[in-house]
């Protein structure tokens, strides 16, 4: 990935870090050590793992979750679609908004929230409560989500943005991998309940990192929400916004739904279902260091070959998803190719408007977590009416439509 023109141009390559405001002029940013900046970064990797485990935690625990709270489960399906509605329609304007605070402050407020909210829902009983702290977390999960690349590649010399950005979009498949299992095993064995409370002390870590490593970073940002206009007249940022919306709609509108299809479809014991999400999240963590060296090299043919592949995986489990062994085998390649994506697709949003990056990503996340809460509420809709099967072939869809629009109409 290559960041921005203005990083390029104020990033330093040793201790000191001069950076531009949103006039152009130079502002001092704190001096810090490079071990501290790569261990700031460890700490955003971290915020990623607990923001997604957070989001993603009902997955596994829709059934659990449902009955305790007496709703169906499409309804419990929409702590996740909800959850990523919020986070979608308040990204782009409290990032926008907050464009003027100190990035290291305003990780710390987003902290403090996540907390909050993580712990409500642990002390919940019923589905409204439960709901409502969902909520909380989501307004921090947008601006979270616009800011953490951003401030990553500001951490370290230029020549290392590209395994910055890595890692800290490596805590996506971490949390696939450890998060979300655990999460699953902790919520069946001692309550969902638990599990919420487990994540929020999590929050906990994230926050003293924060206030340990993180230094000083003046913000970039206009803090006016005429950006947001500004960006958008950009029609390649259009097309990446696009592209989101349709894979992520795709993937969330199976993926929400894998515990029931792979309970109904095929055959799989409930015990036996974190064991599968740690094999999806283990091939995504593969995955997501594969396409920090692939997007370097062809960041359109990663992205196209991705999407056109997947969309071949999301035929074959629809098709063949009742025999276990072959269910497994896409379920990994299914893993391998999603976490390219959020590489590939957050490094093309960075390089089309580097003067306003965070304005742009912040567009960037509204379309990804919209894309979850439709794709939820859509998969929640298949469900209820024809069970968990059908979502593969929509999903197929989505993804053959999204490798569709990258070839035709992402040409840069």
């Amino acid at each position: 990935m290559t960041s921005s023109a203005t990083d390029q141009n104020n990033r330093r390559s040793g201790d000191d870090d001069a950076s531009t405001g949103p006039d152009g002029t130079s502002v001092d940013a704190p001096q810090h050590s490079a071990l501290r900046g790569w261990l700031a970064v460890v700490g955003l990797a971290l915020g990623v793992f607990s923001f997604v485990t957070t989001e993603t935690l009902p997955i596994g625990l829709l059934p659990a979750i449902a009955d305790g709270t007496s709703v169906s489960v499409g309804t419990a399906g929409f702590l996740v679609s909800g959850f990523a509605g919020v986070a979608a329609l308040t990204a782009a304007p409290l990032t926008v908004l907050a464009g003027r605070v100190d990035r290291k402050w305003l990780l710390v407020g987003l902290m403090v929230v996540y907390i909050i909210g993580n712990l409500l829902a642990a002390a919940a009983s019923g589905y409204a409560l439960l709901l409502t702290a969902r909520i909380i977390v989501a307004l921090a999960h947008g601006v979270f989500w616009s800011i953490a690349v951003s401030i990553a590649v500001r951490l370290v010399p230029e020549r290392h943005t590209v395994r910055a950005t890595s890692l800290v979009l490596g805590g996506i498949s971490l949390a696939s991998i450890t998060g979300t299992p655990l999460g699953t095993a902790v919520g069946q064995s001692a309550g969902w309940q638990v599990a919420f409370l487990c994540v929020g002390i999590l929050g906990f870590l994230v926050l003293a990192a924060t206030l340990l490593f993180m230094p000083a970073l003046p913000a970039r940002g206009s803090g006016s929400l005429s950006a947001l206009p500004h960006v958008l007249r950009h029609r390649a940022l259009r097309v990446a916004i696009g592209v989101t919306a349709l894979i992520m709609s795709g993937h969330f509108l199976a993926f929400t739904y894998v515990t029931p299809y792979l309970e109904e479809v095929t055959g799989v014991r409930s015990s036996l279902i974190g064991v599968l999400l740690l094999v999806f999240g283990a091939a995504g963590l593969v995955g997501n260091f594969a396409a920090g060296a692939l997007v370097g090299r062809n960041l359109r043919a990663t992205l196209i070959g991705s999407t056109g592949l997947l969309s071949v995986v999301m035929v074959v489990m629809y098709a063949g998803g009742a025999g276990l062994p072959l269910a497994v085998t896409m379920l990994v390649c299914w893993g391998l190719l999603y976490a390219a994506l959020p590489v590939a697709l957050q490094t093309w949003v960075l390089r089309l408007v580097p003067e306003e990056s965070e304005a742009a990503s912040s567009l960037y996340v509204a379309a990804f977590n919209g894309a979850i809460g439709a794709g939820s509420f859509i998969g929640a809709l298949i469900v209820d009416a024809s069970g968990p099967r059908p979502t593969m072939l929509a999903t197929a869809a989505f993804a053959f439509a999204a490798m569709l629009l990258a070839a035709v109409r992402g040409k840069r």
